[in-house]
């Protein structure tokens, strides 16, 4: 884990790379709430659903469950922010109509694929993706006032 010092704040961050493994989501995710009781920040059960479902969807639909592709993952906190990198080795996706797709219809919120999203939008202040849908960026505000 690295400490970084910048502007007055203590900036934490951890960095980890691991195979597509389903297998890992479970010590993944309980590391990652390791990391955030560590860094005193409480009530994070739905932020670790939310990482558990990019994780997932990295893993299974970005590479496809192969374990010659890596995930990488960072988790950086300050005082004012939580914010989650995960990017994956895939082919990338079309994003904004799986957006489309799950606004369209109440149904589509109970199919078995489709519903990540829809939870990282929920348990997120903010998400967005990169490198054509190979990276997600998931942001926590620490202060519930943030407007």
């Amino acid at each position: 884990m690295n400490t970084e010092y910048c502007t007055n704040k203590i900036k934490q961050r951890f960095f980890m790379k691991i195979p597509s493994d389903k297998l890992l989501i479970p010590k993944v995710s309980n590391d990652f709430l390791n990391f955030l009781h560590s860094n005193e920040i409480k009530e994070c059960d739905a932020f670790q659903i939310a990482f558990e479902e990019a994780l997932t969807n990295s893993i299974v639909h970005g590479n496809k469950n192969n374990h010659d592709k890596n995930v990488y993952i960072n988790f950086s906190i300050d005082d004012e922010t939580i914010k989650v990198t995960i990017e994956d080795e895939g082919d990338g996706f079309d994003y904004f109509l799986a957006m489309i797709g799950l606004t369209e219809s109440q149904e589509n919120i109970y199919k078995d694929s489709g519903r990540g999203i829809f939870l990282i939008s929920l348990y997120t202040d903010d998400f967005y993706f990169e490198d054509n849908g190979r990276k997600i960026i998931m942001i926590k505000y620490r202060n519930e006032n943030h407007i």
